[in-house]
């Protein structure tokens, strides 16, 4: 049992057989799509199955594969695999972790990009190290394409071991097989490469020669060739430099091409070169690094080169210094050079002025990788930019020249968008605000258990902190502190703002866009539109809900405004106290408003100052994120549910069971691509029901309708009244185009239902009839019989009480 075949380990006979089915099994496969997310969720699974180092069948195959210090390569290849890791890499080098999205590239125009997979990607690996193999998969798979993998005769039973775990989750199995065959059998390999879209091959020049031969035309080859690093250390920097050095050098013999081979001295004196060597001798002499013995062909060439480097001695000068044990040889030039080495623990040391390095090394720029540059902070910009343009790809310090971080280029390229293609889109069909394609197909089916949540359950501040915190504004009770990473705020806050402002009209090339939403005490509001602004490089006055309307209104006018983001309260008052001015300005033609709903009489109020659009843009909360955005399809109040983050369920209003069709229940979500602040089965504090029938915007995302706060129905003499129902009533019946606040108090034994409103003039004795004669049968059940008393009390605009953090209008207070 040699390979791997889709997931399954198969012997030599068995691969000659299924080989010649290969083709038809590619075909099948090419038909569907490896998620980027099941990838990433099969390696952080496989990730801790390596660290607990339980499994005997990974201990067997470790051994098998001579690795010798398997817990500490585990415990490496663990980490470079886990999730955290591989999302950071795949944000590095193709710049999303979410890189088969077809995603619009600008918010002015329709044109849309991604990343595509090759197809099937052929690795040629090498078997001089055995975390090749498992890595190069990684990447073909994070990519989205059908890897084979050829790995060396006598090695890969580690990668079988690793390729048998991951094909365990998801559909991974059909995008893997490993073939464990001799550089020999060309035929096999010729025939796995016949089915290549793309080929990366690991190995020498003679190596990559053959496969070049057995690569159809016009199939791309990735390589991976032998590199040589070295060290670059300027005479004041040796003393500091030594210590590092023998680390690099002795960790593994000089074995990977990040070791350094040579020494080169920022010098043309001789005598630096000597007092460097000396030093040099004297720390590997106490280094305590065990050394791993040169097989016979290995010391055969440590002794030719030697022998070589005496015989030029007396021709051009130098020295060698070799340990008594022949552990380590110093092989010392008193003129530049730069050579390959026969490694364990042999290294070249050469003086090399800085005005000789291009010259010197240019010659040898396809075979540079890593300089471990030891010098002062004058010389680091210098010496660095002379290194790069020699050829160099890495500066390092000396001492972790073989260390790298996540994201890090290799040999000079990132790896995954060699195994992709870059796709374009156009179209002249209406995509009004769609920024992913992903939107018209339907979303995936998702299924939550776990008992419902509210803010008592809401996760706590990460103790080392978190990138972004906000508060929720307290409207309908205690804040609850909200932590989001960089990457919950783009994909909660800015993505699905810009597709809401977008689709609702906001023009980011000829809009300017005035900003009154609240900012500070760590409210979201103006603080979040900042950021989505910038994103879409889209013009806009960053005001806040100022106390002071005309310095608000002034502000607009002097930035030449021509639309307007804020709660409905507060815009209503900015136009009542400022009537005048913006009639007289006329400008401003679009309003945005969010977190409240607006009666049409208000919108009839605010359109008698030319305004053409008055839409919702996003149901969203601080501690959620967005929840959904409007289209200008969706009348008010029904909103797209953000599939692609957001899970919707509306449950009933008195037992947690979905409702029945048209039935309003209680908004439930789960912000299911969450890393800080994760929640699930959240529910949220509003009502709502689901819209049936798809949308005329082509976007398959449920919709719902928005029904308000469960504090919007309110039970008063023994009935129930809805908040919006009320102020629905004195829209039609009176055309009120106010603020309301209702207060409800006790009035002896019975109750009390107080209308503060604003601009206009009413009794109390008319309100009531206006209300009974309504036909809404909650004030027709209480009101005759005295269990409800109406008042009505105009307020003047500053007697109305608001959120002070939010700025919005309080809807309801209960004083009973």
């Amino acid at each position: 049992m040699k390979h791997i075949w889709r997931g399954s380990l198969i012997d030599d006979g068995e691969l000659l057989d299924n080989l010649r089915r290969l083709p038809d099994e590619i075909n099948d496969t090419l038909q569907e799509s490896l998620k980027t997310e099941d990838v990433l969720d099969a390696c952080e699974k496989l990730s801790a199955v390596m660290l607990e180092y339980k499994d005997e069948k990974m201990k067997a195959a470790l051994a098998e594969d001579e690795c010798e210090n398997p817990k500490e390569f585990l415990a490496e290849l663990a980490d470079n695999i886990s999730r955290k890791s591989l999302t950071t890499k795949l944000c590095a080098e193709l710049g999303t972790d979410r890189p088969f999205e077809i995603k619009r590239i600008n918010y002015r125009t329709q044109n849309f990009e991604a990343w595509s997979p090759m197809g099937v990607l052929v690795h040629i690996t090498a078997g001089n190290s055995i975390v090749v193999a498992p890595m190069a998969a990684v990447e073909g798979l994070l990519t989205g394409n059908i890897n084979i993998i050829k790995v060396a005769s006598n090695t890969g039973s580690f990668a079988a071991w690793f390729f048998s775990e991951l094909s365990k989750y998801s559909n991974i199995s059909k995008f893997i097989y490993m073939l464990r065959v001799s550089s020999k059998r060309k035929d096999i390999i010729s025939e796995i490469i016949a089915n290549a879209d793309c080929v990366s091959v690991w190995g020498g020049e003679d190596a990559v020669s053959a496969i070049r031969e057995m690569t159809p035309k016009g199939i791309p080859i990735v390589t991976w060739g032998h590199k040589i690093s070295f060290a670059y250390i300027t005479p004041d920097s040796m003393d500091s430099a030594i210590s590092g050095l023998v680390h690099s050098v002795c960790r593994n013999e000089q074995q990977s091409c990040s070791s350094p081979q040579c020494v080169l001295i920022d010098t043309d004196n001789t005598a630096d070169v000597d007092k460097f060597a000396k030093m040099f001798s004297e720390a590997l002499n106490s280094c305590g690094i065990p050394q791993k013995t040169p097989d016979l062909a290995q010391c055969a060439e440590i002794t030719t080169v030697t022998e070589l480097h005496k015989s030029d001695i007396y021709f051009n000068g130098g020295d060698i210094i070799e340990a008594d044990d022949h552990t380590y040889r110093l092989l010392i030039c008193y003129t530049p050079k730069f050579m390959p080495s026969p490694l364990f623990r042999t290294v070249w040391i050469s003086p090399m002025p800085h005005n000789e390095v291009i010259k010197r090394l240019r010659g040898m720029r396809q075979y540079l990788q890593t300089a471990g540059l030891a010098c002062n902070i004058n010389d680091l910009a210098i010496l660095t930019d002379l290194l790069y343009r020699a050829g160099v790809t890495r500066v390092t310090p000396v001492g972790s020249m073989s260390v790298s971080y996540t994201g890090e280029p290799h040999d000079g390229v990132f790896a995954m968008p060699r195994f992709l293609k870059r796709v374009s889109m156009r179209t002249e069909l209406p995509l009004t605000g769609i920024l992913n394609l992903s939107e018209l197909r339907e979303p995936e089916e998702m299924h939550f258990n776990g008992k419902i949540q509210g803010k008592a359950d809401y996760p706590p501040v990460p103790e080392n902190g978190t990138r972004i915190l906000m508060k929720s504004g307290g409207t309908t009770g205690e804040p609850v502190y909200c932590s989001y990473t960089q990457n919950d705020f783009d994909k909660y806050i800015i993505e699905p703002s810009i597709e809401a402002l977008l689709s609702r009209g906001l023009d980011p090339e000829k809009d300017v866009l005035a900003d009154v939403l609240k900012c500070g005490n760590l409210y979201g509001g103006l603080n979040c539109f900042i950021s989505v602004f910038d994103k879409m490089n889209a013009p806009h006055l960053s005001i806040s809900g100022l106390d002071n309307f005309g310095m608000v209104a002034d502000f607009m006018i002097k930035g030449k405004a021509t639309a307007i983001l804020g709660a409905p309260s507060y815009i209503l008052r900015l136009f009542e106290e400022n009537a005048d001015k913006f009639k007289k300005y006329g400008r401003i033609k679009k309003i945005f408003f969010a977190g409240e709903h607006m009666s049409d009489g208000q919108k009839e109020y605010l359109k008698s100052f030319g305004l053409e659009t008055l839409v919702p843009v996003l149901y969203g909360a601080n501690e959620t994120g967005s929840m959904g955005i409007s289209c200008d399809y969706c009348p008010s109040g029904v909103y797209h549910v953000c599939s692609d983050i957001q899970h919707l369920e509306i449950l009933k209003m008195d037992e947690d069971k979905p409702v029945d069709e048209g039935e309003v229940g209680r908004l439930i979500f789960t912000g299911f691509k969450r890393e800080n602040g994760h929640t699930e089965r959240y529910e949220i504090g509003d009502t709502g029901r689901w819209v049936e029938g798809p949308c005329q915007c082509g976007r398959k995302q449920p919709r719902f309708e928005l029904l308000g706060r469960y504090g919007d129905v309110i039970r008063m003499g023994g009935t129930f009244f809805n908040y919006q129902k009320i102020g629905k009533i004195l829209s039609d019946d009176l055309k009120y185009s106010g603020r309301l606040q209702l207060i409800l108090e006790r009035a002896g034994l019975n109750e009390k239902m107080i209308f503060c409103m604003e601009n206009i003039s009413i009794s109390s004795e008319e309100l009531t009839k206006v209300l009974l004669n309504s036909g809404y049968d909650s004030f027709m059940k209480t009101v005759p019989t005295g269990l409800v008393e109406i008042e009505a009390r105009i307020l003047s605009p500053d007697e109305f009480i608001i959120n002070n953090v939010s700025i919005k209008l309080k809807s309801i207070i209960d004083r009973r």
